[in-house]
């Protein structure tokens, strides 16, 4: 028997069941997770990159106080391959306004931001001469806007950080093992075969998983994009959809490698936002970029997700090469696809007590990395009965604000 059994080996899972065992050292917790080793799905395939700025102060919170562990983490000597090469969004002559605003708010709020009418970089602002990009509807960059407070980080290393701090807090974990559904029981049962009743209270007492029955007092589903299958299932509606994201690899080669090295928060470029959504993430370990657009996919799950190529040829390349000419004719050496678990309703996380012992946290909507420490000390105060929980740097939230059925902000700056 179990006190807590975490479903998901993610970064996710991994900082909730790190979280539970750091408040509650007694308390016997279990990570399963349907793969081989700990973050296998969707984390490692992540872009990993993180941001501090937000216009909703839930986010900000979120955010700030798990990019703050990470350095805290970074500065004590592991390396988490955490560098703040800022953010840099090339703003459409549409949104000229708009955006300014948004600056003077964030520089407000005491966020390092800066303009720029112009670049040392090989960055195209003006497209509109282009027969091409007339066509295309892509608009002239009017300025772009660095926030420095903002960069990349290797998701592996991450994971794998709670992991080693959750074993040896003295968790267990099985892997290889396909969760399948929570069972309950009845908190009065009456011993008629069937039980639980539809008129009966009901609590957890395990899971059913593919290497056997464990049984849990409490469950916390950390199952990303696996939630609204499982959820539903178990007859909980979410607002919280998979869909399909993918990154393609290009080598940083002769004009590439200057845009690689011509950093403005650091020695490396910044993570570049492209108008039509397109980014560009520099991996200076690798010397390559990561490119991926946040397009509107259809909301489904695919086992195993694939690149499309489809998707760099037509989607992306058009669009990357006017406004970086650098990359035109070059083609992708690697690919992958993975998962977002987006909360359809506000894009913001879903930590909440779903049943007597029954927990979710997911929802992270293609910012699990960056908020990943926030939302783990959430779910285990939660799932510990706690009313408040304290994030690091001593922020104090309630510990149900992220509850399905809730009022937030509506976030404004999304990518």
């Amino acid at each position: 028997m179990y006190d807590y059994v975490v479903v998901g080996a993610g970064v996710v899972g991994m900082a909730t069941a790190f979280h539970i065992k750091r408040l509650a050292p007694r308390a016997k917790v279990l990570v399963v997770d349907q793969n081989v080793g700990v973050g296998m799905g969707d984390t490692a395939r992540s872009a990993a990159a993180f941001r501090t700025i937000f216009t909703s102060w839930i986010n900000r919170a979120l955010a700030k106080s798990s990019v703050d562990f990470y350095r805290s983490v970074q500065s004590r000597g592991v390396d988490l391959g955490m560098r703040f090469v800022g953010y840099l969004f090339l703003v459409p002559e549409e949104s000229r306004e708009a955006m300014l605003k948004v600056v003077e708010e964030l520089r407000r709020m005491g966020v390092g931001v800066d303009v720029f009418e112009k670049l040392d970089m090989p960055i195209r602002f003006r497209v509109r001469d282009d027969e091409e990009a007339r066509e295309m509807g892509l608009p002239d960059v009017a300025f772009s806007i660095l926030v420095r407070d903002a960069g990349i980080i290797d998701p592996e290393r991450v994971v794998r950080y709670y992991y080693e701090q959750y074993l040896n807090e003295g968790g267990e974990v099985l892997f290889n093992a396909k969760v399948e559904s929570v069972a309950f029981s009845p908190k009065r049962p009456i011993g008629i075969p069937g039980e639980p009743f539809p008129w009966q209270d009901v609590k957890v007492r395990g899971v059913e998983t593919t290497a056997g029955f464990v049984e849990a007092k409490n469950v916390v589903l950390a199952t990303g994009a696996w939630t609204e299958r499982l959820a539903d299932a178990l007859g909980f509606g979410l607002p919280i959809k998979p869909r399909k994201r993918q990154v393609f690899v290009v080598n940083a080669e002769g004009e590439l490698e200057d845009l690689l090295l011509s950093g403005l928060a650091e020695r490396y470029a910044p993570m570049i936002i492209l108008p039509r959504g397109i980014y560009i993430r520099p991996e200076p370990s690798e010397k390559t970029f990561w490119i991926g657009v946040a397009d509107r996919r259809p909301y489904r799950f695919e086992d195993p997700p694939e690149p499309e190529e489809t998707l760099w040829r037509y989607g992306i390349y058009p669009v990357l090469t006017k406004y970086v000419p650098a990359f035109e004719g070059k083609t992708p050496q690697a690919a992958w696809a993975g998962h977002y678990d987006e909360n359809v309703v506000d894009y913001q996380p879903i930590v909440d007590r779903l049943a007597e012992g029954l927990y979710i946290a997911a929802g992270t909507s293609g910012s699990g990395i960056m908020k990943a420490d926030a939302v783990g000390r959430i779910a285990a105060y939660l799932a510990l009965g706690y009313e408040k929980a304290e994030l690091y740097g001593g922020t104090v939230v309630e510990s149900n604000v992220l509850k399905a059925n809730r009022c937030l902000e509506p976030e404004r700056l999304v990518i």
